[in-house]
């Protein structure tokens, strides 16, 4: 039975995700954010040899008011056997191509809404996400259909210290090559806050499994997010996975300018 990674999962999810919940709570005048950086993964997926991931982030995030709206996609490039597919754990699916591919990623829209506190400084913010599918499915590079996430995190700030965690379910698109599960993901951690300008994360991911017979996947990251100044601000992630649905490490960097 093949094993299969769910490898273009991007990582720029998780490091928007992270970088997104380091900001204020406080709901700031309107802002348009842009950044690129790097994204790369490296896992085995339970096979022999390793698929390595790279992508090369474009992100937009408009702010006003509670509500923040943002939009990214990247230039991917996949290298690994035709074993390793886009969907996760094992089963009976595989890549269309074992040939190193590259091309423009799927386009990821996010709408979150950060109202006041609920209770005694806990906040809780709705997200919803669409994928549209604007990767190559033949080519390895997406599945070729949309995808539909929606969440709450929840969160205080103690201090220096602000715990998080968030809960989501996600609707996955099938085709005649993948036929995926829905299911729940979440995430827990703490934003370390070191200084005015300087927010450290640690975080434990998980994901339910994509395909039947597949593995849940698991990974955990640690983030530094430092404001260069009032415009300029630097994120940069590293991940462990330790499920074979995960990347055996991954990382990358984020360099965002705020107008």
């Amino acid at each position: 039975m093949k094993k299969l990674p769910f490898v273009l999962v991007p990582l720029a999810l998780l490091a928007g995700a992270l970088l997104a919940q380091t900001t204020t709570p406080t709901p700031p005048p309107s802002a348009l954010t842009v950044g690129t950086g790097f994204d790369y993964s490296r896992g085995s997926y339970g096979l022999a040899t390793d698929t390595t991931v790279t992508s090369v982030p474009v992100e937009f995030s408009y702010e006003g008011g509670p509500w923040i709206f943002r939009a990214f996609t990247s230039w991917l490039t996949i290298k690994g056997p035709s074993a390793a597919a886009l969907t996760g754990g094992a089963g009976n699916l595989t890549r269309p191509t074992s040939a190193s591919e590259s091309g423009v990623g799927d386009v990821y829209l996010d709408l979150t809404y950060r109202p006041d506190a609920i209770s005694d400084g806990w906040h809780l913010d709705p997200t919803v996400r669409v994928k549209l599918p604007t990767a190559d499915e033949d080519r390895g590079l997406g599945t070729g259909e949309a995808d539909y996430y929606a969440q709450l995190t929840g969160y205080r700030t103690f201090g220096s210290v602000t715990p998080f965690v968030t809960g989501g379910y996600r609707i996955l698109g099938d085709s005649d090559r993948y036929q995926l599960r829905d299911g729940a993901y979440g995430s827990g951690g703490a934003h370390f806050r070191t200084s005015d300008r300087t927010v450290l994360t640690a975080s434990l991911d998980w994901r339910s499994r994509v395909v039947d017979g597949g593995d849940a996947g698991t990974e955990a990251t640690v983030a530094v997010t430092h404001d260069l100044n009032d415009r300029w601000r630097l994120f940069v992630y590293g991940q462990k996975g330790f499920t074979d649905a995960s990347p055996d490490v991954g990382g990358g960097m984020r360099l965002s300018y705020r107008f």
